[in-house]
């Protein structure tokens, strides 16, 4: 028989996943603004960097809480990443 913890994990990364097509959709829609006029829209360089990095983030949790935990380590390093480049580019464009 199924435990609830069981079911309980499996509702949250259904949810973590439909966050991640969310994210993944917006950041296509804003990279495609952003790249059919630059210099008016280079305020949405941070914005694609920053969801990129949520992204990143949550798929981590995900892969740690799905006893992956290397995946996800690494996952949680490149939100770092991004979210540092997400930083140097707001500081660049302002």
């Amino acid at each position: 028989m199924f435990s609830s913890g069981n079911k309980t994990t499996k509702v949250f990364r259904v949810i973590i996943d439909i966050f991640n097509v969310l994210i993944g959709i917006s950041v296509v829609v804003l990279a495609v603004f952003t790249f059919f006029n630059p210099k008016e829209n280079a305020w949405m360089f941070p914005l694609i960097f920053m969801l990129g990095g949520l992204m990143n983030c949550i798929t981590g949790i995900k892969h740690i809480l799905c006893d992956k935990k290397v995946q996800g380590i690494v996952l949680q390093v490149i939100a770092v990443v991004l979210f540092g480049i997400t930083y140097f580019t707001y500081v660049a464009i302002n």
